[in-house]
């Protein structure tokens, strides 16, 4: 890399931090606001349960499901048109969700609340960007550990984006106050993309045709090819596994153990601490010495069992103790398996290749809420942990041993 695209790394790392910031602090509040009849900010009086928890899964199912229809989109477009036009616009089109979910918080409109999400997922979206602008400036062989630096930002804004998410709502007594500053960020992180980011696409293609259904074809496209068909398989099982978790940690926290959001949003900040810890040094080390399937080998069968174990902790000491068995092994996984997919494709289809793995991984996150909001109201809060670690293990198996090819 030339020194102007060293400076890129740096700077992507930046703005994907600021980014995830303001999104890491709804994680603490969607639990409080459509779960916990207890707490003051609850704004689903007069619902039952089982729609509660359903809605719950919704205001998350929207954010995966427009990702999936914008991931593969934007991940073309900036093929054709450039990284930073499209980054710009998503990170702006990002601050004025965050303003709408909190104006949505304030009136009690849950219409409006969905609405922003969805826009927020449309907006957030540009992850494909990040992700094909740090193959722009990367050699095939260091790609896995730079790739990192998007989960180190990711890691990074799951702990201060949650930390701050449940402290402002704590201090304030306001829900809606973390999305005011959230949107406030979005501001900053526009005016520091337009100024500081270089264009790294220097060679674009010729413009095609484009369609919202992208990522339905790209679902098609991901089952035609042979050679990066395993990967893209494993990342949307692991995916969905990982999705049942997440979506519904909070809630778990708060029905199990008592959390609001001061303590939801510091949990957060925890696994956040251990993913980045994960990204910029362990990653680093392992990714010299071993191979990403060597590293996935082991870190998806860890996950799994800890997902299994956790609503079987009887405290929240042990939570804490658990913890890092999920965090590190899913800050390696998640960028191995995504290096994995960019060597499986050539270097002009970098940006549609992780598109549709984006494509892949959004559908997951928009399709699984929806399931674990239902089967939580049916089941049980622990529903979503254990079937997440089961289908993370299955995502193993097909990677290691349905479609066996050379570590």
């Amino acid at each position: 890399m030339s020194s102007s695209q060293k400076r890129v790394l740096p700077i992507l790392f930046g703005t994907l931090l600021l980014d995830m910031v303001g999104t890491g602090m709804i994680f603490p509040i969607i639990p409080i606001i459509f779960t916990d009849p207890n707490s003051h900010a609850f704004l689903l009086h007069g619902y039952s349960q089982g729609m509660q928890f359903f809605l719950a899964g919704l205001v998350t199912a929207l954010f995966g499901l427009m990702q999936f229809i914008a991931a593969p989109l934007l991940g073309e477009l900036s093929d054709v048109y450039g990284r930073k036009k499209l980054l710009s616009l998503g990170i702006g089109t990002l601050a004025v969700s965050q303003i709408l979910f909190g104006f949505g918080i304030e009136i009690a409109s849950i219409p409006l609340i969905l609405f922003s999400r969805a826009i927020a997922g449309l907006a957030a979206a540009n992850f494909s960007i990040a992700q094909a602008t740090i193959a722009d400036v990367t050699e095939p062989k260091d790609r896995a550990k730079n790739f990192g630096l998007i989960g180190a930002a990711f890691g990074t804004g799951f702990i201060v984006g949650p930390l701050l998410g449940g402290w402002i709502a704590g201090l304030t007594g306001d829900p809606a106050a973390p999305f005011w500053f959230a949107g406030a960020l979005g501001v900053i992180n526009l005016t520091f993309v337009t100024l500081m980011l270089q264009e790294t696409n220097l060679n674009p293609r010729a413009s095609h045709g484009f369609t919202v259904f992208k990522g339905i074809r790209n679902i098609q496209a991901a089952i035609r090819d042979v050679d990066a068909r395993p990967v893209y398989l494993t990342t949307f099982l692991y995916m969905s596994g990982f999705t049942f978790m997440t979506s519904f940690m909070g809630v778990f926290l708060v029905g199990k153990f008592g959390f609001d959001e001061t303590a939801v949003g510091t949990f957060f900040a925890a696994v956040g601490a251990w993913v980045i810890f994960t990204q910029l040094f362990l990653l680093r080390i392992l990714a010299s010495k071993y191979s990403e399937r060597q590293i996935v080998r082991y870190t998806m069968l860890i996950m799994g069992a800890a997902m299994i174990a956790y609503p079987l902790l009887p405290s929240v000491p042990w939570l804490y103790i658990v913890m890092p068995f999920i965090a590190v092994s899913q800050g390696l996984t998640m960028a191995n398996l995504t290096s994995l997919v960019s060597k499986s494709v050539s270097a002009e289809r970098q940006g549609a290749a992780l598109g549709i793995n984006g494509s892949l991984m959004a559908f997951s996150q928009g399709a699984i809420p929806l399931v674990a909001g239902i089967g939580t109201g049916v089941i049980g809060i622990s529903m979503p942990l254990i079937i997440g670690g089961i289908i993370v293990w299955i995502a193993w198996s097909v990677l290691f041993i349905f479609m066996r090819r050379r570590a």
